[in-house]
């Protein structure tokens, strides 16, 4: 693992999450709109794994790498 894949796992994660997010939102407005039990019970699991996508912490890998290259 380089500092290249730790960028590439960093963005994955983030899309991942944004993705998950507008998911999340979409099926809010259907809730409110035509489902509401249905939509929400769809939609708040879905908000709540983008946002955990998003604050995820880096790997330990990565971790290290990053220490590693501030310091060299």
């Amino acid at each position: 693992m380089d500092a290249a894949s730790c960028d590439r796992e960093r963005l994955s994660s983030r899309t991942i999450g944004f993705l998950f997010l507008g998911i999340a939102a979409v099926l809010f407005i259907v809730g409110l709109v035509i489902l509401p039990v249905v939509g929400f019970v769809f939609a708040v699991p879905l908000l709540v794994i983008g946002v955990a996508m998003l604050i995820a912490p880096e790997s330990k890998a990565c971790r290290l790498i990053r220490r590693g290259l501030r310091a060299g």
